[in-house]
């Protein structure tokens, strides 16, 4: 598994899936397939969870548990539409 944070370009990209993160400035982080508005380190976990997925792992390990479970409460609530509009 790997992913690149690249924090000048407010972007997290994964080489395993094709899970992205946005930065939006005043915003927080966006994760493809999430509609949750993150944190950094939340983004960071859901970059995290997306590559476990794509290398099969399931809701049931224990991991993705407690992961899915970081996620739960985005830290800054949820978004009806994709913010770049």
């Amino acid at each position: 598994m790997g992913f690149t944070i690249d924090d000048d370009a407010g972007r997290m990209v994964s080489d395993e899936c094709d899970t992205v993160a946005v930065c939006w400035p005043d915003r927080g982080w966006t994760v493809t397939g999430r509609r949750g508005v993150y944190s950094r380190n939340q983004a960071i976990t859901a970059m995290i969870l997306a590559e476990s997925y794509a290398a099969g792992k399931t809701a049931d390990d224990v991991f993705v548990r407690g992961w899915e479970a970081e996620l739960a409460t985005p830290a800054y609530g949820y978004v009806e539409e994709d913010p770049r509009g």
